[in-house]
């Protein structure tokens, strides 16, 4: 069963997207596929009186490879740098996927 691993940041975050996207992102691909990080997307959220100002789902294969991944030493280097895009740290929100749909 796919898991999923939400990572928010609060509202009044000071946040880079520019380096998030061009840098960050690809380094989470590099260094968690080989893992079992499957796919990412990111939103930008800019309601007024939204908890929270960016967000991005993580699909792994399963939790097993999503704690391997966030475990091993690559994935402190991707935990530091969170640093160089934000100046407060993620809240991370995990779980199973229980349904999907596109078209």
């Amino acid at each position: 069963m796919p898991f999923i691993a939400s990572v928010v940041y609060p509202a009044g975050t000071k946040f880079d997207m520019e380096y998030y996207l061009a840098h960050h992102m690809p380094l989470v691909q590099k260094l968690w596929a080989p893992f079992g990080l499957k796919s990412w997307k990111v939103a930008k959220y800019d309601s007024e009186g939204a908890p929270y100002v960016v967000q991005a789902w993580l699909e792994w294969e399963s939790k097993e490879h999503s704690n391997m991944g966030v475990t091993s030493d690559d994935g402190k280097i991707v935990f530091a740098d969170v640093e160089k895009f934000s100046d407060k740290a993620p809240i991370m929100l995990t779980g199973e996927q229980v349904g999907s749909a596109s078209w």
